[in-house]
């Protein structure tokens, strides 16, 4: 109960930190400032010399936080794995699990043999969904499921805010498109590079976690993944 809470506690405070740092890259984008603390500072101390364009800015960046913060926390699992897989069908990464050509922490003929439901559907999608899910549940407290659940479930929800920002950065480039390149560059970089980091990790760390599962439910240890996957 005590680790539930520290958990939630955590994946807030890097939800909440990544919404400031972004909240505030957007801020000095949209008044022309190079990024950094010192420009950052300077513009709520001129604040008198900068309005009212500071003000239009910073109720434009607070309205994005607030979105970004109802779409963590209102959007449905269906839809953030929709969003980071790119897939609207069967989004959630054990729907080919059962047969699939990534590299896996065992062998496919086990996994098959040890689940022969899944072959007798002829590796339908949902039923392998399913099964993982079955799995999941029954392994769910075993340290290495959790631990790459509560991994995933963090990555997912950065790289969800890091879209959203990249996006309002972009249409504000449109709108801003007189700001000098070598300021738009070095935000275009932040923005850009977070935004690729995180899906990518956040796809790998998920595909990790429907292995995990897996791993576990065919009797391997923590020790034995480690050394496969090496």
């Amino acid at each position: 109960m005590v680790l539930m809470k520290f958990v939630k506690l955590l994946h807030e405070g890097l939800v909440a930190l990544f919404i400031l740092i972004n909240g505030m890259m957007l801020h000095l984008f949209l008044l022309h400032f190079p990024y950094g603390l010192e420009p950052f500072f300077i513009s709520l101390v001129n604040w008198n010399k900068l309005s009212p364009q500071i003000g239009y800015v910073v109720t434009i960046t607070l309205m994005v936080m607030v979105v970004v913060v109802a779409l963590v926390w209102r959007l449905g699992t269906e839809w953030k794995n929709r969003i980071l897989y790119m897939r609207m069908n069967y989004p959630h990464p054990a729907f080919n699990a059962f047969l699939t050509n990534r590299r896996q922490p065992f062998e496919t003929s086990a996994l098959v043999q040890a689940f022969p439901k899944v072959k007798d559907s002829g590796f339908n999608p949902q039923v392998q969904i399913e099964t993982w899910n079955a799995l999941h549940k029954q392994h769910a407290d075993m340290p290495v499921v959790m631990n790459t659940r509560i991994h995933w479930h963090i990555l997912r929800d950065l790289y969800l805010l890091a879209l959203v920002f990249l996006g309002v950065f972009l249409v504000g480039w449109v709108v801003n498109f007189r700001v000098p390149f070598q300021i738009v560059s070095a935000y275009l970089f932040l923005f850009g590079a977070q935004f690729l980091f995180l899906l990518l990790m956040a796809r790998k760390v998920g595909y990790r976690l429907v292995d995990n599962v897996l791993g576990v439910a065919l009797g391997m240890d923590d020790s034995k993944q480690k050394d496969k996957k090496r």
